[in-house]
C-alpha cells in the first residue's frame, strides 16, 4: 500500500514538473514563435497578392509557402481598409509579447518594436489615404514596371510562363490604380497638370519605342535565349514564347499603358497647374508630419528636424570656407582642370569594387567575393532617362547570393562619382548591409523585416553614411595612384559640396511641404550653391514637390546614423570601436532609429 502511494506521489510530482517545464518553455518560446509567424504571414500575404514582386522576394516561392497562383494587386477601397484592420490586429498581438526571457532577447525585442513602429505609422497614415501617389512622375509605377519587367529573371521554363501570365494581368492592375486616381480627383487631391503631363509623356514614350529600342522585346529575347542555350527550352518553345511575348506587349501591355495615359489626361484640371507642397491641401501638413517620421524612422517635430539640418548646414559651410581660404591658390589652379585632379578616372566599376572591399576592412571586417558575390550591370540606354544614377536590387530573402548593382552610365560619370556610388550601392553600402544583416538574423533564427516593411531612413541613411566614409578611402587610393596627396583637398571640397546639397534639399523639402514655400521662395537658397537658371530652379522645385521626404530619407537618415554613433561612444566608453559599432548597426537589419538606439544602450561590446 505504501509503495502504491509512493508511486502515485512521484507520478504527480513528475506531472507537475512537466507542466511547469511546459509553461516555462511556452513563456519563453511563444513570443518568438508569434513574432516569426506575424512576419512570415505578412511576407507571404504580400507576395501572394503580387506575383511580380514575389519573384524578386523569393528564389523558391513554393518552399516559402506560396500557392503558385499568378496574381497582380487590384486596388479597391474595401481591400485597403481591410489591410489596415489587419495592421491593427498585428500591432495588438505584437504589443502583448514579452521578450525578457530566453536567448537573443534584445534582438527579438528590437525587431518586434521596429515592426510595431512601422505598423503604427501605417495605421496613422491611413487617415490620409489619398495622399499617396502611385504615378509619382519620377519614381512611380510607370517607371517601376519597366524596371521589374525587364529584370525579371528566367531560371527555368516556369518563369517564362509566369512572366507572360503577369503581362496578361497588367491591364486590370493599371485600371485599379486609375480608379484610385479617380477617387483622388474626387477628393481634390489629383496631381498637378504638369506632373500628369510628365507621367503621360513617359507612358507614351514606352509605347512609341521601335522594335530595335523596345526594352520589353530586347531583354525578353536575351533572357529567353539564355534558357534555350542551356537546353531548358526546345527550339519550338523558344519560337513560341518569343512570339507570345511580342503579341502580349503589342496587344495587351502597350494598349493598357495608353489607356492609363488617357485616364490621367481626363483627370487633369486643365488649369496648367504646377506641383505644390502638401501643406497646400486640407490635412496635408499633418500627413507630412506623420509621413516624414515614418520614412525617417523616428518621431520628432518637423521644426526640430529643420533646426538640426540648419545647424549642420552652417557647420559644413564653415568647414568648406575654411578649406577654400587655407588653400586658395590650389583651388584657383584647378579651376577648369578638375579632371586632372581625379586619378580615379582610369578606374572602371570592376576596378573600384575590390578597392572598396580592401579599404573597408579596418572599419567593417574583411569581405570576399565568395561570401558577398555580386554582378555589375549597365542600365539599358532606353531606361537611362527613367532610372537613378545607380541602384541595387535587394536579394531574395531565401538567396542572399543573388546581388546585382546597376550603373546608369548617362548619370554616373567615371572617377570619384563612380567610386562613391559603388560605395553607396555596394561595399560597404546596400549590398554589404543586406547580406550581412540577413545572415546575422538567420544565424539566430530570426526573420529580417526588409521584406515586410520599408525603413527608408535606416537604409538610405546608412548608405549615405558609408558613401561619405568612402571619401576617406578614395583619398588613400588617389595618393597611391597619383603618388601625391594633393587630390585629397579636391575630394574634401567635393564631399562638403555633396553634404551641403543633400542637406539644403532636405531643408527645402520642409519649406515646400510644411511651410508652403514657392519656387521664388527657394531661389535665394539655391543661389548659395550656384543654381540660378530659372528652368533648373523649377525642375528642382517640381522634383521635391512631387517626391516628398526623398532627400530627408537620405540626409536625415545619415544624421540619425551619426546620432547613433555618438550614442554608442557615450554609452560604450572605452569599449567603443568602429567595427563594433558597425556590427551593432547591421546585426538587426533595417529598423527604426528609436529601436536601434535602445539596442545600443542595452548592448556593450
Amino acid at each position: 500500500m505504501k509503495k502504491r502511494i509512493s508511486t502515485f506521489v512521484w507520478v504527480c510530482i513528475l506531472g507537475i514538473v512537466c507542466i511547469f517545464s511546459c509553461m516555462v518553455i511556452y513563456r519563453v518560446e511563444y513570443p518568438t514563435i508569434t513574432l516569426r509567424n506575424v512576419v512570415k504571414e505578412r511576407l507571404v500575404s504580400q507576395a501572394e497578392g503580387n506575383s511580380l514582386l514575389s519573384h524578386f522576394t523569393f528564389r523558391d516561392p513554393k518552399s516559402a509557402g506560396l500557392s503558385g497562383a499568378i496574381r497582380m494587386p487590384l486596388y479597391s477601397k474595401e481591400a485597403y481598409d481591410l489591410s489596415i484592420e489587419e495592421d491593427k490586429e498585428d500591432f495588438e498581438v505584437l504589443r502583448e509579447l514579452d521578450f525578457s526571457h530566453g536567448t537573443n532577447s534584445l534582438s527579438k525585442s528590437t525587431l518586434c518594436n521596429a515592426l510595431m513602429f512601422s505598423l503604427k505609422h501605417e495605421i496613422a497614415l491611413s487617415r490620409f489615404s489619398y495622399f499617396e501617389e502611385p504615378f509619382a512622375p519620377y519614381s512611380g509605377v510607370q517607371n517601376e514596371l519597366a524596371i521589374l519587367l525587364t529584370e525579371y529573371s528566367f531560371d527555368e521554363k516556369k518563369d517564362v510562363v509566369d512572366y507572360l501570365e503577369i503581362l496578361s494581368l497588367l491591364p486590370d492592375y493599371l485600371e485599379g490604380l486609375c480608379q484610385y486616381e479617380r477617387e483622388k480627383a474626387e477628393a481634390g487631391l489629383f496631381m498637378s497638370d504638369a506632373s500628369a503631363d510628365v507621367v503621360i509623356q513617359t507612358l507614351d514614350n514606352f509605347c512609341a519605342l521601335s522594335d530595335s529600342e523596345n526594352i520589353y522585346l530586347k531583354t525578353f529575347e536575351s533572357r529567353l535565349k539564355n534558357l534555350y542555350e542551356n537546353r531548358k527550352l526546345t527550339k519550338k518553345e523558344y519560337a513560341y514564347y518569343l512570339s507570345e511575348n511580342e503579341r502580349l506587349i503589342n496587344t495587351i501591355v502597350f494598349p493598357a499603358l495608353q489607356k492609363t495615359g488617357d485616364s490621367l489626361t481626363l483627370l487633369k484640371a486643365g488649369d496648367k497647374s504646377t506641383p505644390k507642397g502638401l501643406c497646400n491641401y486640407p490635412g496635408g501638413k499633418e500627413y507630412y508630419e506623420i509621413y516624414v517620421c515614418s520614412v525617417l524612422g523616428e518621431d520628432l517635430p518637423i521644426p526640430a528636424l529643420k533646426n538640426a539640418f540648419c545647424r549642420q548646414l552652417q557647420a559644413d559651410y564653415i568647414e568648406l570656407n575654411t578649406l577654400l581660404q587655407n588653400h586658395t591658390d590650389y583651388f584657383i589652379a584647378i579651376m577648369g582642370r578638375e579632371k586632372e585632379y581625379d586619378p580615379l578616372l582610369s578606374l572602371s566599376a570592376e576596378d573600384c569594387i575590390p578597392i572598396l572591399q580592401k579599404q573597408m576592412g579596418a572599419d567593417f571586417g574583411s569581405v570576399s567575393d565568395k561570401d558577398y558575390p555580386y554582378e555589375i550591370k549597365s542600365v539599358d540606354a532606353v531606361m537611362e532617362s527613367y532610372t537613378n544614377p545607380a541602384y541595387y536590387f535587394t536579394p531574395p530573402v531565401d538567396d542572399l547570393k543573388h546581388n546585382i548593382i546597376y550603373i546608369n552610365h548617362a548619370q554616373t560619370k567615371e572617377g570619384l562619382s563612380l567610386f562613391t556610388t559603388l560605395a553607396h550601392e555596394g561595399f560597404p553600402g546596400h549590398l554589404y548591409q543586406a547580406v550581412t544583416s540577413g545572415r546575422s538574423l538567420s544565424a539566430i533564427h530570426l526573420p529580417s523585416l526588409s521584406g515586410v516593411t520599408y525603413y527608408g531612413g535606416f537604409l538610405e541613411g546608412y548608405a549615405t553614411y558609408v558613401e561619405f566614409l568612402s571619401y576617406d578611402y578614395v583619398k588613400k587610393v588617389a595618393a597611391q595612384l597619383s603618388l601625391n596627396d594633393q587630390s585629397s583637398l579636391y575630394y574634401d571640397y567635393l564631399m562638403y559640396q555633396r553634404r551641403i546639397c543633400l542637406n539644403l534639399y532636405s531643408i527645402l523639402d520642409i519649406m515646400i511641404h510644411y511651410e508652403g514655400a514657392t519656387c521664388n521662395d527657394i531661389a535665394p537658397f539655391l543661389k548659395r550653391i550656384g543654381i540660378t537658371d530659372a528652368e533648373v530652379l523649377q525642375s528642382i522645385y517640381d522634383y521635391i514637390a512631387t517626391e516628398p521626404a526623398t532627400y530627408i530619407k537620405y540626409y536625415g537618415g545619415y544624421l540619425k546614423i551619426l546620432e547613433c554613433k555618438n550614442l554608442a561612444k557615450d554609452v560604450w566608453g572605452e569599449h567603443y570601436n568602429e567595427a563594433a559599432f558597425h556590427d551593432t548597426l547591421l546585426k538587426y537589419g533595417p529598423v527604426d532609429f528609436f529601436s536601434l538606439k535602445n539596442a545600443i544602450k542595452a548592448e556593450i561590446p
